[in-house]
């Protein structure tokens, strides 16, 4: 027993410090998210003013907001959107526009759907591109508050409800529920 109740603590406390590694500063080397004001609303102003040049004529922004986009776009990264963009966009003239073209229309794009504006803006740099991610809308809850009470609560499950742990000297009668 006290083996398993040392396992537990141990995986407990390794899962704790893997959710406690993730800083803002390891956070900016793997990618940021969209929800970290990726763009500045003079840019998402711009965007603006391009998607109604040159957008408009042809579609609104129903097929790039709300659950449309979710179901499009998250899990991927802006370079994705700047890329699809950029090769079917206008339909009379793919990649007819500037790279800060894409990328300010791009910025009214997350403006649409609701992410927030920041400090900086949206770089035209494909592999700063590729480093945001266009994630799902977070909770109100921060991500280490989450995963604090994701770790009690593993922790109190495991601790109330012991599970069957594999040993591979232990002989274990065979059971049809298998």
């Amino acid at each position: 027993m006290r083996r398993q109740l040392l396992s537990i603590l141990l995986a407990s406390s390794a899962f704790a410090v893997a959710a406690q590694a993730q800083t803002p500063d390891s956070t900016a080397n793997a990618g940021k998210s969209v929800w970290q004001g990726v763009y500045n609303e003079a840019q998402a102003a711009r965007g603006d003013t391009e998607h109604q040049n040159n957008c408009t004529s042809c579609h609104g922004t129903e097929k790039y907001a709300g659950d449309a986009f979710v179901k499009a776009w998250v899990g991927r990264t802006a370079f994705d959107l700047f890329d699809q963009l950029k090769t079917t966009m206008p339909d009379d003239n793919p990649g007819g526009l500037s790279a800060q073209q894409y990328t300010d229309i791009i910025a009214y794009i997350f403006k649409v759907n609701g992410m927030p504006a920041g400090t900086d803006t949206l770089s035209t740099d494909p592999e700063a591109l590729r480093r945001i991610k266009i994630d799902a809308k977070p909770d109100k809850q921060s991500a280490s508050d989450h995963s604090g009470r994701l770790l009690l609560a593993v922790s109190h499950r495991r601790l109330s409800q012991p599970q069957p742990m594999y040993h591979p000297h232990a002989s274990v009668a065979p059971t049809a529920a298998r």
